[in-house]
């Protein structure tokens, strides 16, 4: 066979060292972008969840108390809706007390916030025999336990006179028709307790009505700061507490107490807060002394139930006279950021004392004023039922 005369086909060309490498570069910043973009939208929706989770605590929390701080002094006599009493409290302290937490965690620092307020749903007719509460409905009962420290107002007709019970160690069942566990709270009670109505049967046998107290503060759970409602002012009993909130940083308390309008026959008192740099009528807020922080239940001349609105009594430091309270509240990340990254600072929250630099922790506040109209109450009052004239009020209502 006779030799071809065809050149030879070169065999095909293939990349340059150059060419692989100049692959190889752009390959890894490509993977090396779409990496860091991936990383930074994971951080993102890391830190929104952070912030998201305080934020619904947050909103929570201050629903519920809105709630019930917003009855405070319903159907209670007013010196009596508010507790300032700090001797079931840590150093009694009732404002900035300094909840330690330990480790790297930053402390958290608490007012206490006590009040009462009548439950104004529930409601029986009883008697009492001695110490004991007896309903008059032979087939009914209490309806709901209670625990221990809590109130029970046993209301003369036409609501003058009347005796608050508290309930013993043993608290009351639900299902008892009569019980010897109430002790009396003679402080809360306007007459003693063989006052001849309160053991009247029948239609003139008094009204039985529940006084709800609660106490809220910040306590350490486990190393965490939670903001608990307490039931109860007699002790800090976790058992019967509710959790508002995890890693709440602050609580924070400022009193609006009544100041008088210009014009008014009383418009040249001095101001309840005379001891800080600046006058507002409000204790406990930015820049209150010390001495300016918290309503005195011993202040003089005391606001009782008959006195007029223009009376000198109505303008000064005592807790009958409280017409709103202003809430502050920070909540903070459980944790702080493991990449360094600094977060937020720590601000003042009213008179807290607490700002400080960023330190890894996302942080978010919130402040509320929430009224309590019923301290302007001038009687105390039953319910009305039905139209049994003998249970109208005396007083008006």
């Amino acid at each position: 066979m006779p030799p071809s005369n065809r050149p030879p086909t070169p065999a095909p060309r293939g990349f340059t060292l150059v060419e692989l490498m100049v692959g190889a570069v752009m390959t890894t910043i490509i993977l090396a972008a779409v990496a860091t973009a991936l990383m930074g939208v994971q951080g993102a929706f890391q830190r929104e969840s952070r912030v998201k989770v305080a934020v619904e605590g947050l909103r929570t929390t201050t629903s519920f108390i809105e709630q019930r701080l917003r009855m405070a002094g319903y159907g209670v006599d007013p010196r009596f809706a508010f507790d300032f009493s700090g001797a079931v409290i840590p150093d009694g302290a009732k404002s900035n007390y300094t909840v330690v937490l330990g480790g790297s965690q930053p402390n958290s620092i608490t007012d206490d916030l006590a009040f009462r307020y009548r439950d104004a749903a529930w409601m029986r007719r009883g008697h009492l025999a001695g110490s004991t509460v007896v309903l008059e409905d032979p087939g009914s009962t209490f309806g709901v336990s209670f625990n221990k420290g809590q109130l029970l107002l046993v209301s003369c007709v036409g609501s003058r006179e009347y005796v608050v019970m508290k309930a013993g160690a043993a608290g009351v069942s639900a299902e008892a028709n009569a019980s010897g566990g109430f002790i009396l709270d003679p402080a809360l009670s306007s007459v003693p307790l063989n006052t001849p109505c309160l053991s009247r049967a029948g239609n003139s046998a008094p009204y039985l009505m529940m006084i709800h107290v609660m106490r809220l503060r910040i306590v350490a759970l486990d190393g965490r700061p939670f903001l608990m409602a307490f039931q109860g002012l007699d002790e800090l009993d976790l058992s019967s507490a509710v959790p508002l909130a995890a890693d709440v940083e602050s609580f924070q308390v400022a009193y609006v107490m009544n100041r008088p309008v210009p014009g008014s026959p009383n418009a040249g008192v001095m101001a309840v807060d005379f001891n800080s740099p600046v006058t507002n009528w409000v204790l406990g807020d930015t820049g209150s002394a010390l001495a300016d922080r918290t309503p005195d239940p011993n202040a003089l001349p005391v606001p009782v139930l008959k006195l007029p609105y223009e009376d000198p009594a109505r303008y000064n430091r005592h807790p009958a006279n409280i017409r709103a309270v202003r809430l502050s509240i920070g909540i903070r990340s459980t944790t702080p950021e493991s990449n360094g990254r600094r977060a937020f600072e720590r601000v003042d929250l009213e008179d807290s004392g607490e700002a400080g630099p960023a330190d890894g922790y996302y942080r978010t506040n919130m402040t509320t004023t929430v009224r309590v109209p019923n301290m302007l109450s001038r009687s105390t009052f039953n319910p009305p039922v039905g139209d049994e004239s003998t249970g109208l009020n005396v007083w008006g209502g």
